[in-house]
C-alpha cells in the first residue's frame, strides 16, 4: 500500500532558545515519508539562522511571513504543505520517535478517520505528568466540554482542514484556536487515538495559556463562533450552553487559585446566570464580591498551615 505523507507545521515566533531541540525531536522520526515546514511568524531573534543549518535536510522546508499570530502561521503551513496529513508541533515542544509511526498508521489503515490524536507528557519546569483522554469516533460533544487535545498531538488530514478554512485567525481566538479548528473537524469526521505518549508539551513563563483572562475570554469566543454554525441541532446548542457553563466554573476555580477573587466571583456570577436553579453559585458570588482578597488570601494559609500541621 502507499504510504500517505506527512507535513509537520512549526509555527514559530522568536524561538531561538528552543526551536533546535525540536526541530531534532523532528527530524528523529523513524516514518520516512514526512517534510518539516518551519513558518517563521515574523521573528526579530536569530531564530531563522538557526533554522538555516537545517535547511540542508531535504525534509527541511522554511517560510517567512509578516507577524500575523499562530493560526495565521499554521494556514500559512498548511497552504505550502505537500502532505496528505498535517501535524503541529510548537517551537517549544518536542515529539517522540515513533509518533508520525503511530499515528500515520491509523490513517493509513482507516480511510474513515480524519482525525488522530496521542497521549501527552506535559512538562511544567522539569515536573513531568501524562494525559490520557480515549476520546474518539464522534468527538463534538466530548471536545465542548472538555480541550482534551494538545495541539503537539494532533494530526488531521489536510483536505479536511482545507474544507472547514483552516484556523480561525482572528486574535481574539489567540490560545484556543487549535480547539475551534477541533471542534469544526468534529462536525464532520471521526477521531481516533493512539494510547500512547507520543510527544511533550513544554509549559514555561512564556506560555499564552498561562494569562487567564484572555483564555477565558477566547474560550468564551470559542464557543459562541460554534455557535453560529446554522447546522447546529437544538440538542447541540444545549451542549453549547452546557460547554460555557463549565468554562465559567473552570475559570472561576482558576481564579480563587491565584487570588484574584474579583474576576471569579463575576465566573460564579456568568455561570449562574446559566443555571438559574444554582443558588449556591449566586451566594457564594454575592460573598465573595464583598469580602476582602486579603481575608481570603489569610484564610487560605491558614488552611495550608493546617494541612502541613495534620502531616
Amino acid at each position: 500500500m502507499n504510504e500517505l505523507k506527512a507535513s509537520v507545521i512549526v509555527a514559530m515566533f522568536n524561538g531561538e532558545a528552543t526551536i533546535e531541540k525540536t526541530l531534532n525531536s523532528l527530524l528523529a522520526q523513524n516514518y520516512n515519508k514526512f517534510e518539516i515546514i518551519v513558518v517563521d511568524d515574523g521573528s526579530t531573534d536569530l531564530s531563522s539562522k538557526i533554522v538555516e543549518k537545517y535547511l540542508k535536510e531535504d525534509k527541511v522546508k522554511y517560510v517567512y511571513k509578516q507577524n500575523g499570530g499562530v493560526a495565521a502561521a499554521r494556514n500559512t503551513g498548511i497552504e505550502n504543505a505537500d502532505g496528505d496529513i498535517i501535524g503541529f508541533c510548537d517551537q517549544d515542544d518536542l515529539w517522540k520517535p515513533e509518533k508520525l509511526t503511530e499515528q500515520m498508521k491509523v490513517f493509513n489503515d482507516n480511510a474513515q478517520i480524519g482525525v488522530v490524536y496521542s497521549w501527552i507528557e506535559v512538562d511544567r519546569e522539569g515536573k513531568l505528568n501524562e494525559s490520557h483522554p480515549c476520546f474518539e469516533g464522534d468527538c463534538f460533544k466530548a471536545l465542548l466540554m472538555q480541550n482534551f487535545i494538545s495541539c503537539c498531538t494532533g494530526m488531521a488530514r489536510r483536505d479536511l482542514l482545507l474544507a472547514i478554512g483552516g484556523f480561525d485567525e482572528s486574535r481574539e481566538l489567540h490560545g484556543v484556536d487549535d480547539r475551534h479548528v477541533w471542534l469544526r473537524l468534529a462536525k464532520v469526521t471521526n477521531f481516533a487515538v493512539v494510547k500512547q505518549v507520543l510527544a511533550t508539551y513544554v509549559i514555561h513563563g512564556a506560555n499564552y495559556s498561562l494569562n487567564e483572562e484572555k483564555m477565558l475570554k477566547a474560550d468564551k469566543v470559542c464557543i459562541e463562533k460554534v455557535l453560529q454554525d446554522e447546522t447546529l441541532s437544538a440538542v447541540e446548542k444545549s451542549w453549547c450552553s452546557e460547554a460555557m457553563f463549565k468554562v465559567y466554573l473552570h475559570y472561576a476555580n482558576n481564579f480563587f487559585y491565584i487570588n484574584e477573587i474579583i474576576n471569579c466571583a463575576q465566573c460564579l456570577l456568568d455561570a449562574w446566570g446559566i443555571k438559574k436553579y444554582r443558588l449556591d453559585l449566586l451566594i457564594a458570588s454575592l460573598i465573595l464580591s464583598v469580602t476582602p482578597s486579603s481575608f481570603i488570601k489569610g484564610l487560605k494559609r491558614v488552611k495550608q498551615l493546617l494541612k502541613g500541621v495534620a502531616k
